[in-house]
């Protein structure tokens, strides 16, 4: 998917932002901490850039790198590498605490 493509399926205004994360993907002994930097923000999401491939569906935990402690939970809804670059850029959607499962 092209950025044309995911940028006319937004729900909402975005910000650019570059902010330094963390994502935690998988539990306990398989847990992997990726580095990530924000490209833009928004209510519902945020577009990342990181030197790792994420899967489209994958679930992660979002940590703001020196800000607030308690990670968010996110979904990746779309996963791309530019042209001539070595990192990736994907969309998350954040998981609403109502819809995560007890």
């Amino acid at each position: 998917m092209d950025s044309g493509d995911h940028q006319n399926q937004r729900k909402g205004h975005r910000l650019p932002v570059r902010l330094p994360y963390s994502l935690v993907s998988g539990s306990g002994s398989d847990a992997t901490v990726i580095t990530a930097e924000s490209i833009n923000l928004s209510k519902s999401g945020m577009r990342l850039r990181t030197d790792t491939e994420l899967t489209s569906g994958q679930t992660v935990e979002v940590v703001l790198l020196g800000g607030t402690p308690n990670p968010m939970l996110a979904r990746v809804v779309w996963v791309g590498k530019p042209a001539g670059s070595c990192q990736y850029e994907f969309g998350l959607e954040y998981i609403p605490a109502a819809s995560r499962p007890v």
